[in-house]
């Protein structure tokens, strides 16, 4: 046998031995495409179950009915974009996340905008967060939220920022009893309580700290009848 005639056989082998492997490789990646396409689009992996949490001051069933359209679409291909286009035109919604729960659920979590006082306007009460955005209008101030005087400055002033970050500072359940946040400058913000007392707040800064005080103030005071807090430096706050 001539050493020509071996080196032939050896270079058929290796070139049907490569044949073989590429077919292996190109069935493997078939198996592999059919096998995502299948889990991708069979109606076993669509959306059949859309749940929403974090739903309080927006309407829930409205959110509901606003999403009913991605039930069964793929639910790997269900995107933020998706979302988003259906939850846009909800002032409340400041954002959202989304979750897939395989093999049919999507979850999603709405993080509502939340209102922390009121400016008046013609047509009644504009109810805001703290980046002025009018999250509904109502025609008398609100009960648990304070309104903010702004000493005829507009939404867009440095008086509504400091007033807005005072507001926000505060806790939800002691804000509610806070009736008026008066804000003439960025360094002179005062607040008028529900029970009459009035509050030296002075500027933003440190508005955390003052509100910690405060609440604390009042709480060691509930039995005493104070007419004003100063909590412009909390370090040395003061009560008359």
């Amino acid at each position: 046998m001539s050493v020509l005639g071996d080196e032939a056989r050896r270079f058929t082998w290796r070139a049907r031995r490569r044949r073989r492997i590429l077919l292996w490789i190109a069935a493997a990646l078939a198996a592999l495409v059919a096998f995502v396409a299948v889990a991708v689009y069979s109606p076993i992996m669509s959306v059949r179950e859309i749940v929403v949490f974090g739903a309080e001051r927006v309407d829930k069933a409205q959110v509901d009915a606003s999403l009913a359209d991605l039930n069964g679409q793929p639910l790997a291909l269900v995107t933020n974009e998706d979302v988003e286009t259906r939850l846009q035109s909800y002032v409340l919604v400041q954002s959202y996340s989304i979750r897939v729960e395989p093999p049919s659920r999507l979850v999603v979590t709405i993080v509502e905008r939340s209102p922390i006082g009121t400016v008046q306007v013609p047509a009644g009460y504009d109810v805001m967060d703290a980046a002025g955005v009018v999250l509904w209008t109502q025609p008398e101030p609100a009960a648990d939220i304070p309104t903010l005087e702004l000493d005829g400055q507009g939404v867009d002033s440095e008086a509504f920022a400091s007033a807005a970050a005072v507001s926000l500072a505060l806790p939800v359940e002691f804000r509610s009893g806070v009736a008026a946040v008066t804000a003439k400058s960025i360094d002179d913000v005062r607040l008028t309580m529900r029970s009459g007392a009035e509050v030296v707040w002075g500027s933003a800064e440190e508005s955390d700290r003052k509100a910690e005080v405060l609440a604390a103030l009042v709480a060691a005071t509930a039995e005493q009848s104070i007419s004003s807090y100063d909590v412009s430096s909390p370090e040395t706050p003061v009560t008359r």
